[in-house]
């Protein structure tokens, strides 16, 4: 967990200026310490619901998990080009759910109304999922492929007006 600066988060306070960092979280079995994916003064976009608030130095900061962590950034704005996705997270623009792709492929509609999109184009991918013994296992996942995830899955991130979600690979269905 670290601080964010509460001067830099936005309204729904889901996006701040990372303060400090602590040294990383040790596997369980393995006691191998995994490093912080972010570093003070770095911009995070993290959950709605994630997070706990705390006074920090006479201010509200918030307490964020790096596992909350849905993009980060450097500079003063979330841009495409500043956007950084964690982990095994991919970052997708969504489109509208289609009942079929070009490709042949059926999507199943929402059983839901109101259900968010959850197809789109992979516009960047995360480094991946660090396993127990310190190697980082890559994502078969690339920039410019179409996927499919599971309906209600990701976290939906504003970029320069444009629709995004983050997601994690292991909520990714199928790519084509």
């Amino acid at each position: 967990m670290f601080p964010l600066s509460p001067s830099q988060a936005k309204i729904k306070k889901t996006e701040g200026t990372v303060v400090s960092v602590g040294p990383g979280k040790t596997h369980q079995e393995s006691g191998l310490l995994f490093p912080m994916p972010v570093v003070p003064g770095e911009g995070v976009v993290y959950g709605k619901y994630d997070g706990t608030e705390v006074e920090y130095e006479g201010a509200k900061h918030t307490l964020i998990r790096d596992d909350d962590i849905l993009v980060k950034y450097t500079g003063d704005k979330l841009t495409l080009d500043t956007a950084e996705v964690v982990s095994d997270n991919v970052l997708v623009k969504v489109e509208e759910n289609k009942d079929e792709m070009a490709s042949g492929l059926l999507i199943a509609a929402t059983t839901k109304k109101g259900g968010k999109p959850s197809t789109g184009e992979v516009v960047k991918v995360g480094p991946g999922r660090m396993a127990s013994n310190g190697a980082i296992m890559t994502v078969d996942i690339n920039v410019g492929d179409m996927v499919k995830f599971r309906d209600f899955a990701g976290n939906e991130v504003d970029i320069e007006g444009g629709e995004y979600a983050v997601v994690r690979m292991t909520d990714i269905l199928a790519k084509f």
